[in-house]
């Protein structure tokens, strides 16, 4: 069974849905739940046994750090961010960068970029994946790896960075023709 193909195929479903206004994200949870629904509905139409093994905040191997999205026996791992484009009860940006943040430890975004090349460093299939609706984040981490998504009349960023496979190489990009 191919775990990490049901999530890059999930993804990519999920991005042309959400590119042609299809769903609307307000928060990292939404796009969660669409990326769950979407494996779920993948992994049917494949033929994977039930139930079906996909799981949202699983801790892996701290029981007390929980993983976004979760495939297999822990064979896919997949951090997620959503930056809204209004932010919901007066919150300023969602997330920070590790200085303003004031350092590791405080949910940075490095910090989650770090954690999906531990997790691939251990032969796992790890992927952080970032929709930056406000552009603010395009210019401050990894800019030359972001992709535009025109969603309606507006512009979004994604963000998709696979850890290091077994070749030991990164690979950052996802089929998104978007």
């Amino acid at each position: 069974m191919n775990y990490d193909r049901v999530f890059l195929d999930a993804l990519q479903s999920v991005l042309i849905e959400y590119g042609d206004a299809q769903i609307d994200l307000l928060s990292e949870s939404d796009l969660k739940a669409h990326l769950f629904s979407e494996c779920i509905n993948l992994m049917r139409k494949r033929g994977f046994p039930s139930p079906f093994k996909v799981y949202a905040e699983k801790g892996v191997s701290d029981k007390r750090k929980k993983i976004d999205l979760v495939l297999g026996d822990n064979e896919v791992l997949v951090e997620l961010k959503f930056e809204p484009e209004s932010s919901l009860g007066g919150q300023g940006r969602v997330f920070d960068t590790v200085k303003q943040a004031g350092g590791m430890g405080y949910g940075s975004v490095e910090e989650d970029l770090q954690k999906i090349d531990n997790y691939a460093k251990k032969g796992r299939h790890a992927h952080f994946v970032m929709i930056d609706e406000t552009g603010w984040h395009v210019e401050a981490i990894v800019p030359e790896k972001w992709k535009h998504i025109n969603v309606g009349s507006k512009k979004s960023y994604l963000l998709h960075i696979r850890g290091r496979n077994e070749g030991g190489h990164r690979s950052p990009e996802t089929k998104n023709s978007l």
